[in-house]
C-alpha cells in the first residue's frame, strides 16, 4: 500500500519539477534572452529555486512558488505517508 503513495510521490515530483522548470525558463527566455536561456538551462536548480521568488515579488504573481514550492510539499507528504505504510 505505500508503494502506490511512493510511486504517486515521485510523479507529483517530476511534474511539478518539469512544469515550473519549463515556466521558469520561459520567463529567463522573456527577460533576459536566449544566452541567458541557455545559462539558465545549465544551472537548472539554482533556476528552479530562485525564478518563482522573482516572478512573485516583481510581477505579484504566486502560481510559480505554488507550484514548484507546493509540489515539492505535497510529494514529500505524500512520501512520508508511504513510508509510514510500509514499516511493520
Amino acid at each position: 500500500m505505500g508503494l502506490i503513495f511512493k510511486i504517486l510521490a515521485f510523479v507529483i515530483y517530476l511534474i511539478a519539477g518539469l512544469w515550473g522548470l519549463f515556466v521558469s525558463l520561459g520567463i529567463v527566455v522573456d527577460h533576459l534572452g536566449p544566452v541567458i536561456g541557455a545559462i539558465a538551462v545549465i544551472l537548472a536548480p539554482v533556476t528552479l529555486a530562485l525564478i518563482p521568488w522573482y516572478e512573485a515579488i516583481a510581477n505579484s504573481e504566486w502560481l510559480l512558488v505554488i507550484l514548484v514550492y507546493g509540489g515539492g510539499i505535497g510529494g514529500s507528504i505524500l512520501y512520508f505517508i508511504g513510508s509510514a505504510l510500509d514499516k511493520d
